[in-house]
């Protein structure tokens, strides 16, 4: 935490000094977040499930689960665009709500658990972006990472005979407090494509409670949980400058009028 911190004041430090810099403005950016493939946790869960038959043990359904857990994301970003405008570096602050999945099934009676984790956060990205006439066309890649702070966990259990999910919070000590992500992506005009690559999973391995079934012992419920988690993030990417005016008719009145 530390570590990043000084960096983020090094960065901020030598922008400030540097006087190559055509373009400096804010971009508000907001949107969703796609999960897609969750890695399953191996087979030495322990858990066990209360069905109508009694008390049965779960096991990983699949390798990867296939199923869609949707989230959100909005933020603020600062873009220094370098004076030969095809380059440049962003500094931001989001909020995000991101989430993954697990499905367990008996082993007798058909029986199904998923259970789906949210994990709130607030990231601050810092990345390089290139291309050609950044500033007039708003078309560019970009690269960098994020460290992300998390500050609560959401999760949802259905069980296969259930209409309504369980929904609860967790506590604190059931996720990690940080993460970093990796970040690659695309824009076009107003509409943003980021690919995010978690190279370690936002629950917490050493979280360890008491087991059930017939023969009671402490367990880590999360320590099987497999890491490398992608997710897909759609944006919507606004310049909160003259830019964002000049391309929109309705803006660019609506903004004389507060002149």
């Amino acid at each position: 935490m530390k570590k990043i911190i000084i960096l983020f004041i090094i960065i901020n430090i030598s922008l400030s000094a540097y006087s190559q810099w055509e373009f400096k403005y804010f971009v508000l950016r907001f949107g969703a977040n796609h999960h897609l493939l969750s890695p399953q946790p191996d087979t030495l869960n322990n858990l066990y499930l209360d069905t109508y038959d009694g008390e049965m043990r779960l096991f990983p359904d699949t390798a990867y689960f296939f199923d869609y857990v949707p989230g959100y994301h909005a933020g603020l970003h600062f873009h220094f665009d370098f004076s030969n405008d095809m380059g440049g570096i962003v500094a931001g602050v989001e909020y995000q709500n991101s989430g993954i999945s697990e499905k367990y099934v008996t082993s007798q009676g058909g029986y199904s658990l998923v259970r789906t984790h949210w994990v709130h956060s607030v990231g601050f990205p810092l990345y390089i972006k290139f291309g050609r006439e950044i500033f007039d066309q708003q078309k560019y890649l970009f690269a960098g990472v994020k460290y992300n702070i998390n500050f609560a966990m959401q999760t949802r259990e259905k069980v296969s005979w259930a209409i309504e999910p369980r929904t609860t919070w967790y506590s604190e000590n059931q996720f990690a407090q940080n993460n970093i992500v990796i970040l690659l992506g695309f824009n076009f005009l107003i509409f943003n494509l980021e690919f995010d690559f978690m190279p370690s999973t936002f629950l917490n391995k050493e979280y360890a409670i008491g087991g059930g079934g017939p023969n009671p012992q402490t367990i880590k419920p999360y320590s099987s949980q497999k890491d490398r988690i992608f997710f897909i993030k759609t944006s919507i990417n606004i310049p909160l400058s003259p830019w964002t005016t000049n391309k929109s008719y309705f803006l660019h009145k609506l903004v004389r009028k507060f002149k």
